[in-house]
């Protein structure tokens, strides 16, 4: 378990944005579908145990890890679904957009040599994935969904600041 020293370690920024996150879950469950704010406390969670692994330091097993990573990736399948039933287009594109940035991360952790071999296509495919997570908060823009887009800026940034070092992650190595 972290203790206090870990946390008054741990880059101030990226409290903040779990912070904004987590008060995130609290707006949607008040303002918004009890839907969004169970997808964005299932997400939360995610990336919190996800980055309690990159530094080591995760309080559970990693049988436990795995078995609540399983209940967390449940409850959001779940949550797609109903947004593919409730038509729900930009939070569908959204989601599935998120599926794959996923799958990549996943693809680099699990097979790295077959990542490091087709590096470039890897790179550009990152790159489309978020070009459209920008371009959805663009659309929440222009339908005035400021909270919609308030918050998929701010997981672009999390993501960017929590789970990846942003710019050694676009940068196009050469081998």
């Amino acid at each position: 378990m972290p203790n206090a020293e870990f946390f008054l370690s741990y880059p101030k920024f990226k409290l903040a944005i779990l912070a904004l996150l987590t008060l995130n879950i609290g707006i949607y469950a008040a303002f918004d579908t009890m839907t969004t704010a169970v997808d964005a406390l299932a997400w939360v969670i995610l990336l919190v145990m996800f980055e309690l692994e990159t530094v080591k330091a995760a309080p559970f097993a990693d049988s436990s890890l795995h078995a609540m990573r399983n209940v967390l990736i449940v409850v959001i399948l779940l949550v797609f679904g109903s947004y593919i039933r409730d038509s729900e287009w930009l939070d569908v594109i959204n989601s599935a957009l998120w599926f794959v940035l996923i799958a990549l991360l996943e693809l680099e952790v699990r097979w790295p040599s077959m990542v490091a071999r087709h590096h470039t296509g890897f790179w550009l495919m990152t790159i489309a994935v978020f070009s459209g997570l920008i371009g959805l908060v663009v659309a929440w823009l222009m339908q005035s969904a400021w909270l919609d887009a308030y918050d998929a800026l701010l997981w672009i940034a999390a993501f960017g600041v929590i789970e990846v070092d942003i710019f050694r992650f676009l940068q196009l190595k050469r081998d």
